[in-house]
């Protein structure tokens, strides 16, 4: 196939070649011409059809966008012995949109159907098991649809309905400049996200609404059912989270503060042995823009602070707290590269048999923008006590790479 695809590529370029020539020689040979010759058409690009078609689906509101990344990892000091050494994982995802009003006149609806097909998990997991995920990405390998859900848009944009199979944190408890760190300690909360969570890789049937009665405010309410856990077995149930936010601007600098709670009415194992019906906890999220150059709306540095519960009896994590400082365009030359830098500090529940009562956590990392839609981001992480019994602190080093489209 790619000998004749040549061919095929090479026989138009020598036909204009002979036809060129000939021309040549005619020229030389033949009187001039009264009138100038007429502009031999342009040959159409063989990329017309795809193009043409993508066009007409845009159209109607059919896009499409996605993501491959590339994550590669390796235990540096501590942790346990592994021969691999070192070890990867990626992940393709693509979504399809289609935008309601223009495919069929029902303004503010938005359909998403997301496909990821992921090849993991990394080799952090074996030799590093901490509570909370080191790599966001690490998950089983599978193809599958992970999120497909319905979204509706009501009375002037005062009214966000959503429901299907979602992801609860794409809504709830999001921690703005979090978001490119690599441990999941700061993209979500560690309270929440090793108890209870809908998240990546698998997305849970559910629902929510956001009223956004005046501008910088909101309220918030989803239910999740036969959601995904991180526990070892399935309690089954409902999950219900309710969320506040503000956000506004102090001294001309946006800043956000959400608080909420979550409640799951499934069932539960206590550490104490026995079974328990429910279980629920509170979280806060604060980010604030600190500084930024005069005349530049992305540039600057911003910073964040999380703080969740969970409860003790049923749960490893029983509080958390998280902060970090992110620093775009660290110089003008560069405005789109990133420095992050984070520490999270998980409090374990005294009812289980933890060696320490606690698992800490620093990230570090550099993202460069290299060019558009490809960034590269190597980083370190230190763990102290991960997963609260003996394994030794650990310093991982990592990478990540990812194209946008």
């Amino acid at each position: 196939m790619r000998i004749r695809g040549r061919c095929l590529a090479t026989a138009p370029l020598l036909l204009v070649s002979l036809l060129a020539g000939s021309r040549l020689w005619a020229q030389e040979t033949a009187p001039a011409a009264t009138h100038p010759a007429p502009a031999a058409p342009r040959s159409s690009s063989p990329w017309q059809p795809v193009l043409g078609a993508k066009s007409a689906l845009e159209r109607h509101g059919i896009t499409f966008s996605g993501f491959l990344q590339l994550d590669g990892s390796t235990v540096a000091s501590g942790g346990r012995p592994n021969p691999l050494g070192f070890g990867g994982q990626d992940l393709l995802d693509v979504a399809t949109n289609i935008d309601t009003k223009k495919l069929m006149g029902l303004p503010g609806g938005l359909f998403m159907i997301d496909v990821q097909s992921h090849n993991g998990p990394s080799i952090i997991t074996r030799q590093m098991p901490a509570l909370q995920d080191p790599d966001n990405m690490d998950a089983y390998q599978e193809t599958s649809v992970d999120r497909a859900w319905f979204q509706e848009t009501l009375l002037q944009q005062k009214v966000q309905a959503q429901v299907g199979v979602m992801y609860v944190d794409d809504q709830f408890f999001t921690v703005p400049y979090g978001q490119n760190f690599i441990s999941l300690d700061f993209s979500s909360d560690a309270s929440i996200s090793t108890f209870v969570l809908p998240t990546f890789p698998k997305g849970a049937f559910g629902g929510d609404v956001f009223v956004y009665p005046v501008k910088g405010l909101y309220f918030a309410g989803g239910m999740w059912n036969d959601h995904a856990t991180e526990l070892s077995y399935d309690p089954g149930g409902d999950l219900y989270v309710t969320e506040e936010g503000w956000q506004s601007a102090w001294h001309g600098l946006p800043y956000k503060v959400q608080v909420g709670a979550w409640r799951d009415t499934g069932r539960f194992r206590l550490f104490a042995g026995g079974i328990t019906h429910g279980a629920s906890g509170e979280y806060a999220v604060a980010s604030q823009k600190l500084w930024r150059p005069t005349g530049s709306a992305d540039r600057g540095l911003g910073m964040f602070f999380q703080f969740g519960t969970g409860p003790q009896a049923v749960a490893a994590v029983r509080r958390h707290y998280g902060a970090g400082v992110v620093w775009t365009g660290p110089v003008a030359a560069r405005p789109k590269d990133e420095i992050g830098l984070a520490f999270s500090d998980s409090l374990l529940t005294s009812r289980s048999s933890f060696t320490h009562g606690f698992e800490n956590e620093i990230e570090a990392y550099y993202q460069i923008a290299t060019w558009p839609g490809l960034t590269v981001q190597p980083g370190v992480e230190y763990w102290m006590h991960p997963g609260g019994k003996t394994t030794p602190n650990t310093f991982l080093v990592e990478t990540r790479i990812m194209y946008s489209f």
